[in-house]
Order: structure tokens, then sequence, then C-alpha cells
């Protein structure tokens, strides 16, 4: 699964790196970003040019009533069928920039912790993840955006750390991943994970807290106790 990541490149890097798109508000550096947080997500305008918007973290779909109910993930396995997702699958689909992804594996010695562990790109590349998003209407006439970001099972290398990962594209697929006429046979090739090579290793337990959002976040932890 993903439950936490990080970006903290500005629009600009992200425009040298990816290619032009526009954008709409503001989109301010975080270490530590987490799901009911506002983030930025690239899709396809209906004019078909990109644009970089903000939206919260954790699916509700327009048609909802039950607004407690706000996945963060959609499994590859399921996202075209599973009737909460299947129509933004179908419609709404979505990159989301990442420079990095935490996992919580379990501490050998010590089966009841949990400790946090970073996970990026060996070359450290910005990672553009897979997601959906919907537009919600809430009864007071609010709009909202919010996506999910889709998981697969993890590659070998990463299998150790968590039994899942975040579906990272590989940019040659992007365009048929925002194809408004793509149908699931179509994005095939967009579901197979990216040939990333991965680096992956400990960071500080105050990573564990969604308010810990300093440069701390993504530095080696030998085990010595935070301050």
């Amino acid at each position: 699964m993903c439950g936490r990541y990080g970006f903290i490149h500005s629009p600009e890097d992200l425009q040298q790196a990816w290619g032009a798109f526009r954008e709409h508000g503001a989109f301010p550096p975080s270490y530590n970003r987490a799901p009911g947080q506002r983030h930025p997500v690239l899709r396809q305008a209906p004019d078909l040019r990109l644009e970089l918007v903000p939206m919260r973290w954790g699916f509700l779909p327009g048609w909802s009533t039950r607004t407690q109910i706000r996945p963060i993930n959609a499994r590859v396995e399921t996202v075209a069928t599973q009737p909460l997702f299947r129509e933004a699958f179908r419609l709404r689909r979505a990159v989301i920039p990442a420079d990095w992804y935490f996992e919580w594996p379990f501490i050998p010695e010590d089966p009841s912790e949990k400790q946090p562990v970073l996970i990026r790109a060996r070359d450290q590349s910005i990672l553009g993840l897979a997601g959906i998003w919907d537009r919600h209407k809430g009864t007071e006439g609010q709009t909202e955006e919010t996506f999910a970001i889709l998981t697969v099972p993890a590659t070998p290398t990463l299998q150790s750390v968590h039994p899942r990962m975040p579906l990272v594209l590989n940019p040659q697929h992007w365009a048929l991943w925002w194809h408004p006429h793509a149908q699931r046979k179509h994005l095939e090739p967009c579901l197979q994970p990216a040939a990333t090579l991965w680096e992956s290793f400990p960071v500080t337990p105050k990573v564990n807290s969604p308010r810990f959002d300093e440069p701390e976040a993504i530095l080696p932890w030998d085990g010595t106790p935070p301050a």
C-alpha cells in the first residue's frame, strides 16, 4: 500500500522533468504527505491540456453520500470493477508526483513494533504514481476534489518491506493513461510498474506522526533514539 509519501520539488522543477502544464493553486513542499491533506495532482483537463491541481488524499466518488468512507488506495486488480472506483478509473485518471514513499515493516526482533522505511528511486528521480480522482458536491453546495493512489504487488526487491507498492507509471505510457477514450484493455501496459531501480533505508520514528514534516524525515536512521 501507500499511506505516506513525500514531494518537495517546485512546479517549475516538475515542468523541467515532465514538460509543460498549467498550475492551479499553491503547492508547498512536504517531506511527509498524509491522507486527509491536499496534495498536487497532474491530470488532463477537458481541453486535453495538462494541469496541476490540489486535491485531498482520500477518495470520495461524486455520487457517494457516505462521506466518512475515503480510501487512500485502490488495487489495480479490482479498480476497474469495484463499484467505488470503476467510474473514476474509466474517466478520471491522474498522476501524483512523488519523490519517495514510506512503509512500516515489522521489526524482526520485536514483531509488535514497526520501523518507518523510506523508499525512493536510486537515481532520486521524480516518481509518477498512478491515481484516480473525482469531484464531490456536498449538501451545502461546496465542491471537493479527491484522489486515491493505485497499488500493485511489490517487486521482488521490495517484498521484504511490504507486499504491495504504489503503481509507478512508465512516462512512455502517460499519454495512454490520460487518453479520454482508453478502455481497460488499452490500459494494460500502464498497469505494469515502471522498471525502477529502488533503494530503501530506515528513517526516524518521528515520521510516524503526520505532523512531522522536516528534512530529518529523509535522513537514514541508525537506531539512535530521537531527541
